[in-house]
């Protein structure tokens, strides 16, 4: 749920402000990480610096203190922010615990949608083709969710059960809406979704004819998380203040309804707890 909605909501509230100054010698990293997301030419750069821009104004700090970049692959994002350890990330829970200890990531806050701060994943297939997940060993599996790490898919999509890579014939797809069309002509045998995914699938006529075989346990969001720093440390409660205000915003307010957000809480102590322990596991 949180990666799409989250960079476009903060994206589209826009201050109007320009570029200011030079660019200091080490700026404070506002990295975007969207696994599967649009490719990291022309739409990432735009969508990182909206990030800078945005972010600069609503904190009323220099723009020119802030550097933005944009990943649609985990271990690229993970590779850049070990030698710019300054930084602010915008993701998912996927990339915190993948990269918590290597990082020293530390939480900020969570993505709340009409159903509360928990994200589910489905596994969608063709009415009356398949009955559960033991009937697709072997079978393909579609969509954007593929894009995260492999452990984080087995232990919160499929609660460490299955192992995707190894039970399916796995399809990462950016465009999870062309595999469920798939499904209807058989040449793709399951799709898994996000909780945003399926909403957004129910409203289709489509829906109709398919079914859902799987549904995983709730799953805490996570949108914005830091690596601290005494840069970051400095500014982290002004950065943290708009993020979790801008849903109240006048502008901020239509937006945040038109995509079905709520608005965004702060991590609490122990909110993580048990999906750290439920990925750190080693049975």
């Amino acid at each position: 749920m949180f990666r799409r909605t989250l960079l476009f909501t903060l994206c589209l509230v826009l201050p109007s402000l320009s570029w200011a100054g030079g660019s200091k010698p080490t700026p404070i990293e506002l990295v975007i990480v969207y696994p599967g997301g649009p490719d990291t030419g022309a739409e990432g750069k735009k969508l990182a610096e909206q990030l800078v821009q945005h972010l600069a104004g609503a904190t009323a700090l220099d723009p020119s203190r802030f550097a933005g970049a944009y990943f649609n692959d985990n271990l690229a994002a993970a590779a850049y922010l070990k030698t710019h350890r300054d930084a602010f990330i915008l993701s998912g829970l996927g990339f915190y615990l993948s990269q918590r200890k290597a990082l020293n990531l530390a939480p900020l806050a969570r993505l709340r949608g009409e159903g509360g701060s928990d994200e589910r994943f489905t596994v969608v297939v063709k009415k009356g083709r398949f009955k559960s997940v033991d009937d697709l060993r072997g079978k393909s599996l579609w969509g954007s969710v593929l894009f995260e790490d492999s452990r984080y898919v087995d232990r919160f999509a499929f609660s460490g059960k299955v192992r995707a890579a190894q039970w399916f014939e796995v399809h990462p797809t950016p465009r999870p809406l062309s595999a469920v069309r798939k499904l209807e002509s058989d040449a793709a045998d399951a799709v898994l979704l996000n909780q945003a995914q399926l909403d957004a699938l129910k409203r289709l006529p489509l829906f109709e004819k398919l079914q859902i075989i799987h549904t995983s346990e709730p799953v805490p969001t996570l949108g914005l998380m830091v690596v601290p720093t005494p840069r970051t440390k400095a500014v982290q409660d002004k950065i943290v203040k708009s993020v979790l205000e801008l849903c109240a915003t006048a502008k901020g307010k239509s937006i945040c309804q038109g995509v079905g957000i709520v608005g965004f809480d702060p991590v609490t102590p122990g909110t993580l707890d048990a999906a750290i322990k439920k990925y750190d596991d080693t049975r």
